[in-house]
């Protein structure tokens, strides 16, 4: 292990992340993740996921309760952090969790997979490793051949004024010091940028956040941003492929602007080059994305003709509002949307199909209480483009699509 690996674990290891017990499962849902790659054939059973930089586990742990059918991995070069993973995931009787202690960059330390992972999930990990490039060829090793990879890496446009915070606070603190050390002054300093640097962007609260996160992301040892160039080289030397961002509408130009002059000259633009004028007109300090290894695309639309046939499942990411005027849902991140009558019970149905449904037996369903069969088409098709629904690979239970 060389020197920087080792000050990489010790810090982890001295602030195992994430504190507390708050879980988001947004990343975690095999099958929607799976069901953004064309794949020729379903999956085997049971799919297999790893979790590369799994931390304490929380997320993998809730994860694994909510999918029974597939069997999860998670590594981290933590040591206290993977222990205490373990130890809960045996007091909750999670069978199908294994957590082990592993270095990105020691194959030999890594577990395999036979024909290898059907998901690999790595957030927040490759851009803290001496060698991303090795690491990331690593994971793309360990990836099945129709497999895909939910990555997340910081951006270096988007962590700007926290670049300058920390710019400022090694004039005060160098940064050789000891997180300890350094600690009292960073927080001091942090509570002065509330008012200046991180007033009024996605900074805005950084002083105040737990012992855990606010080392993570002001007193970290190492670190290497990208921007959007740099993270395709990246992918490209590993042998990998852009499929999509995690939040598409992160990233559509239509946002920016309603000038119809400024959107002819976006469309002028090749689609790397949009990417990166978002990033540098957008606070986008998380770079959230899908990939899979070269030779694979991205999902093909769905063909209106051919909604009839096709399974759907509803996407776990769609929340319902709670307590709200009007029935309406909240897709991630994205603006909350009211639905109408014919729309809530569309989705009351699909929530309760918990192996899928086709379209066509959406339509029976509605067409009883009075819905011609074209307008319930429509609409499903209108739904899965806008990823209230999605066409999984493959079902829960082992049963085929």
């Amino acid at each position: 292990m060389d020197r920087l690996t080792e000050s990489v674990r010790a810090f982890y290891e001295a602030y195992p992340y994430p504190a507390g017990n708050a879980v988001n499962l947004d990343g975690y849902h095999a099958r929607l993740l799976l069901s953004y790659l064309e794949r020729p054939a379903p999956a085997r059973q049971p799919l297999r996921v790893l979790e590369a930089g799994c931390g304490r586990g929380l997320n993998l742990q809730a994860a694994a309760a909510l999918q029974p059918d597939v069997d999860f991995t998670g590594i981290d070069i933590n040591r206290v952090a993977i222990g205490e993973a373990q130890q809960s995931a045996v007091r909750r009787g999670l069978k199908n969790l294994r957590f082990l202690a592993a270095n990105l960059l020691d194959p030999a330390s890594q577990p395999l997979s036979g024909e290898g992972y059907d998901l690999i999930l790595s957030y927040g990990v490759i851009h803290h490793l001496s060698d991303p490039l090795a690491g990331l060829r690593g994971l793309g090793e360990l990836l099945a051949p129709q497999g895909v990879m939910a990555l997340m890496v910081d951006g270096l446009y988007g962590r700007q004024p926290l670049d300058r915070y920390l710019a400022a606070l090694s004039m005060l603190e160098p940064a050789e010091q000891p997180v300890a050390v350094r600690m009292t002054s960073a927080r001091a300093l942090a509570r002065v940028a509330e008012n200046t640097l991180f007033k009024g962007n996605c900074w805005q609260g950084t002083a105040e956040t737990d012992e855990v996160e606010f080392a993570d992301r002001c007193l970290h040892v190492h670190e290497y941003l990208y921007e959007v160039d740099s993270l395709w080289q990246l992918l490209a030397d590993a042998g990998m492929a852009f499929l999509r961002w995690r939040e598409p509408l992160e990233w559509s130009l239509d946002l920016l602007s309603e000038d119809a002059t400024l959107q002819a000259k976006f469309s002028q633009l090749e689609e790397l080059q949009q990417y990166g004028l978002i990033e540098r007109l957008c606070y986008r300090p998380k770079l959230s994305l899908v990939i899979a290894r070269q030779g694979n695309c991205a999902r093909s639309p769905l063909d209106r003709v051919s909604v009839a046939q096709t399974c759907f499942l509803i996407n776990p990411q769609l929340k319902p509002l709670v307590e709200a005027e009007t029935p309406g849902y909240r897709l991630r991140q994205q603006p909350s949307c009211g639905v109408d009558p014919l729309e809530q019970r569309l989705l009351a149905l699909a929530a309760s199909y918990s192996t899928g449904f086709r379209g066509v037996e959406m339509a029976d369903r509605l067409g009883k209480t009075g819905e011609t069969v074209n307008t319930v088409y429509d609409l499903l098709w209108k739904l899965e483009r806008d990823e209230w629904l999605y066409r999984p690979h493959d079902l829960p239970g082992g049963m085929t699509p």
